[in-house]
């Protein structure tokens, strides 16, 4: 019985000598993280959201309130723009604000938007070109913004032709100024 009991304990002291060797190994091994770590031979791919609309399924979207306005690696927001000023389109008189014609990848679809640094009252049109498709700020395409709150834009239209944005302004109650810009 007395050997049975030495040789148990030195079993057991060679297994604790042992483990204090290999368990720092064991431990920092890669098969003990291997789910942790990925591998260089898993494919890992971005989540991808489709957008909720695309071309003529947007028309009359807003594109702030849905993922069309926002930039990421699936949607390239682009815009082309033009100077407003108190002299015309061709510039003179006072550099007052700009027109963007905004346009979104991922949906196809455009957008006007003004900003001005001064209050006129405005209004913005945007339209497929050779379209009656045509959305306006504000809506009903025949008054105008007088407010001070910018930028103002558009509800979107189809993107996949080309488009016209164009801001009015009106000075003294009367039509005094147009630039247009096409995307």
């Amino acid at each position: 019985m007395f050997f049975s009991r030495l040789n148990l304990a030195f079993l057991l002291s060679t297994l604790l000598v042992i483990l204090a060797i290999f368990l720092p190994t064991l431990l920092t091994s890669p098969v003990v993280h291997a789910q942790a770590l990925p591998s260089s031979k898993q494919n890992i791919q971005p989540h991808y959201y489709p957008p909720p609309c695309q071309g003529v399924e947007c028309y009359g979207s807003d594109p702030y309130t849905t993922t069309c306005g926002k930039p990421s690696s699936t949607n390239n927001v682009t815009l082309t723009a033009v100077n407003i000023w108190t002299g015309g389109p061709q510039g003179g008189g006072t550099l007052i604000g700009q027109l963007y014609n905004y346009y979104s990848t991922a949906c196809q679809a455009n957008w006007a938007v003004v900003w001005l640094n001064t209050p006129y009252a405005i209004s913005i049109r945007i339209w497929p070109v050779g379209s009656t498709e045509r959305q306006c700020y504000p809506e009903n395409c025949t008054s105008y913004y007088t407010g001070r709150a910018f930028p103002a834009w558009t509800n979107m239209v189809d993107g996949t032709t080309l488009t016209t944005a164009c801001a009015s302004l009106a000075i003294w109650g009367s039509l005094s100024r147009q630039v247009c810009v096409n995307q």
